[in-house]
């Protein structure tokens, strides 16, 4: 869950999350501005920072169409808006964390870019293709989505998927792998796990 009162922080090279309310001087780095809520995902995990600078590697988003699996309080999806990204489609299951999305981006002056709605992987029409997907969430939720994922991602896309425990992280690189995926990145954080996957063309 979102602290319901935080400090401006950095993230990665690129941000700075401050709340709602809260000025800060201008230092050419993007400005994520969170609304207090119940939803997860203030950017201080270390899930959803690691998230954060995988994108910043990837250099700008301009006409990449993004997916945000369990969007919590929406801050990937903002993050994706800041980079250029201007179609993004951002969900949860959750209508707590749906509704703090659509108030963050409103507050982020991207809800015309960002399209948000409460439930699941299954609203997604099949015949939609993403160029980048970002999953910060439970590793079972991957394994069991993990099918989906690979029908939407797009040739030559991209895969973020981080809150992966230790235990699931083989699992879900055994099974993406058998769905024809190249690993590009693994990386060990305290607690979990963050993978980045690729999907080649043809």
């Amino acid at each position: 869950m979102m602290s319901r009162v935080f400090t401006p922080f950095n993230v990665g090279e690129k941000f700075t999350v401050v709340p709602k309310g809260h000025s800060v001087l201008e230092d050419g780095r993007f400005r994520i501005v969170l609304g207090y809520g119940r939803a997860f995902g203030s950017g201080q995990h270390e899930t959803t920072a690691n998230c954060i600078e995988k994108m910043e590697k990837m250099g700008p988003l301009a006409g990449l169409r993004v997916l945000d699996f369990g969007t919590g309080t929406g801050i990937l999806s903002l993050a994706a808006a800041s980079l250029g990204s201007d179609m993004i489609v951002a969900f949860d299951i959750e209508q707590d964390a749906a509704l703090a999305a659509a108030n963050n981006a409103e507050l982020n002056g991207v809800r015309e870019e960002v399209l948000i709605f409460c439930g699941n992987l299954d609203c997604i029409l099949p015949d939609c293709a993403f160029d980048l997907i970002l999953a910060n969430i439970y590793g079972d939720i991957i394994l069991g989505n993990s099918g989906s994922l690979f029908s939407l991602l797009s040739q030559g896309g991209t895969m973020v998927l981080s809150g992966i425990d230790y235990a699931d992280s083989t699992h879900i690189k055994d099974r993406l792998n058998g769905h024809g995926l190249n690993c590009e990145e693994i990386e060990f954080l305290e607690d979990y796990v963050t993978q980045v996957w690729f999907k080649p063309a043809g």
